[in-house]
């Protein structure tokens, strides 16, 4: 398509001066403008569109281009017929004088205010990319499904154009079956969408069964959180901060039945279920059933305990009392009418102590303050954030984002006890951990909350969400040992092995803030002659391991660069205290690798 493009324009006599406004300002520019309306005739020529739509008409002299080539189509040109974000205010009458004779129609109206395009769908879609960069996102944003081509007009206009459209084409790519970029004045960037001609439809929704659709393989393996950790370790380890926190805090009730509503890879199921758990896991999304059933493949003892469920959770009827229910990145995706009957079902078959633990991103005053200030602070500086931080899977999925007050009051309506708190990957304790001010409020990317019908306890919680520094009694009850390991590895290159964990001290261990205890290892190499290479790869605890627990854990590990024979010292440390190999604790277990020559 490319070429019959640019062929179509060395070929094409058409001149956009014939119709130019003779009063426009711009008008020194039009020898220079004759090869960039031949390029947009040449497009639709190449497409023949039977229906156009122009977002920025200007004096129309695209629409002419367009119509020159297809005159049969339809066209729509939106334009907000006055002087801001570069247009010329009665602009708008020239452009509807010289398509006249076609089937042309003009609509004056501000593009950023509409959540979709009038009309339907369109074969051909132009965005004017010579306006403001985050009116470009936003109008590319409702194109791309109305549109089966799209033509950004500028596409190099301004580096803060171009900055903001490539990141549009990185948010979106998933739904772009290919772009290509025409040289020439300014640039043009045509994209082929790829959203199916029955998915085109832009209306709101009103219901999360209207997305069941969207909850998709690439969905779970590509956005949602923890899919890289998931890929890693099949959802058979539990190494995102965020899933790993859930987990820690359902350790608060070590016993009972569990239920993991929407319950996605089934990376929480499986470590409910092998921490002895029976398990009720539901979600709406056949693919997430069958990531979740993929998660338990080689595990049919473990499977035995779960009752996995596709069904919505908003009308599903549970059975008897659970002790503890984990909702996991779910309530931002449901209506607030429907987590009101999900908040009092819950409430009515949580067991008299049990645990309703809640963790949703983002908190909505982080998006309204402080993404808000980073973004004014970027531009001050010359530097560039984009106007929307969402994915394109959150702005579609998100429809009903949280802030803290609202989180609050709808659970109060439910439950008598509720315990709420600010967090972020990495630190998912942090306002448990000391005050927060006003600023740090609004900065908070994460919320948490555990409801329940009797009183939580704030300093448990926080027990399982931090560490302090560990005694050397606690340490000394603990045993490491290595359940598998490759005995031959290459220079260079990472491998990994499993080590197996006992916790037969008072406290938890565990890789959480403000003094995480990390697996890490040493290279002593045999004989005398070679120098031992300390302070290793560190490989996170998570999650934390309680009193009495026994658990195995992935070890990332990097071989020396030199080929020979070492014993891999494996132990832990705990950042800014100690290694746990020193005296007087003398916790390690040895291991002879052969490394050879990559």
């Amino acid at each position: 398509m490319p070429q019959q493009i640019l062929s179509l324009c060395e070929v094409s006599s058409y001149d956009f001066r014939r119709t130019a406004y003779p009063g426009d300002p711009c008008s020194e520019h039009f020898s220079a403008w004759v090869s960039r309306y031949r390029m947009k005739w040449a497009v639709a020529r190449s497409l023949q569109p039977a229906s156009i739509l122009e977002i920025g008409v200007g004096y129309g002299y695209s629409a002419a281009a367009f119509l020159d080539a297809c005159p049969t189509a339809r066209y729509l040109g939106i334009a907000i017929d006055s002087e801001e974000h570069g247009a010329v205010q009665g602009a708008i009458d020239w452009a509807a004088k010289i398509t006249a004779g076609y089937d042309a129609r003009f609509l004056v109206a501000d593009s950023r205010q509409m959540a979709e395009f009038p009309g339907g769908c369109y074969d051909l879609i132009q965005v004017d990319g010579q306006g403001d960069e985050d009116g470009s996102f936003h109008d590319l944003q409702l194109a791309i499904p109305q549109g089966r081509f799209v033509l950004v007009d500028g596409y190099f206009w301004t580096q803060e154009n171009f900055r903001s459209i490539s990141e549009f084409l990185f948010r979106f790519r998933d739904l772009l079956e290919y772009y290509f970029v025409i040289p020439g004045y300014a640039g043009e960037l045509l994209i082929k969408s790829r959203v199916s001609p029955e998915n085109r439809g832009v209306a709101s929704v009103q219901h999360s069964e209207d997305l069941r659709h969207a909850y998709s393989s690439a969905y779970y393996l590509t956005d949602c959180g923890g899919f890289n950790e998931y890929k890693q370790t099949g959802g058979k380890d539990l190494q995102d901060p965020r899933l790993a926190a859930v987990a820690a805090l359902a350790g608060l009730k070590p016993h009972g039945r569990a239920l993991d509503l929407g319950c996605g890879r089934g990376e929480l199921t499986y470590y409910f279920a092998r921490e002895g758990r029976q398990v009720t896991a539901i979600d709406y999304s056949a693919e997430a059933v069958q990531l979740t059933e993929q998660t338990f493949q080689g595990d049919p003892e473990l499977r035995s305990r779960v009752e996995v469920l596709q069904a919505n959770v908003v009308e599903w009827l549970p059975t008897g009392n659970y002790d503890v229910v984990t909702a996991s990145d779910v309530i931002e995706h449901l209506t607030p009418s429907e987590l009101d009957l999900v908040y009092e079902k819950m409430a009515n078959h949580l067991s008299p102590e049990g645990l309703f633990i809640i963790h949703t991103y983002p908190n909505l005053w982080y998006l309204t303050y402080e993404y808000a200030r980073k973004r004014r602070v970027a531009t001050s500086v010359g530097a560039y954030l984009p106007q929307e931080p969402r994915t394109r899977y959150e702005l579609l999925m998100h429809i009903n984002e949280q802030n803290p007050r609202i989180l609050r009051r709808q659970l109060l309506r439910h439950f008598p006890h509720v315990l709420l708190w600010f967090g972020e990957s990495g630190n998912e304790g942090a306002s448990l951990l000391r005050n927060f001010s006003h600023r740090e409020i609004a900065s908070a990317p994460d919320l948490w909350a555990i409801a329940s019908l009797v009183p939580v306890d704030a300093a448990d919680v926080r027990r399982r969400l931090s560490i302090e520094a560990l005694g050397v009694e606690d340490l000394l009850g603990i045993r490491l040992v290595v359940v598998s390991a490759p005995a031959d590895v290459q220079t260079g290159r990472e491998f990994r092995l499993r080590l197996q964990i006992a916790n037969h001290g008072a406290s938890i261990v565990g890789s959480m803030p403000p003094l995480p205890v990390h697996i890490s290892y040493h290279w002593l190499p045999e004989g005398k002659d070679g120098e031992p290479i300390f302070d290793g790869v560190r490989s996170a605890i998570r999650p934390p391991l309680s009193p009495g627990e026994v658990r195995d854990f992935p070890v990332k590990v990097m071989p020396p660069s030199t080929a020979g024979n070492y014993t891999l010292r494996i132990t832990l440390v705990q950042e800014l205290v100690r290694w746990f190999d020193a005296e007087p604790v003398n916790v390690f277990t040895d291991l002879p690798v052969h490394v050879v020559q990559a």
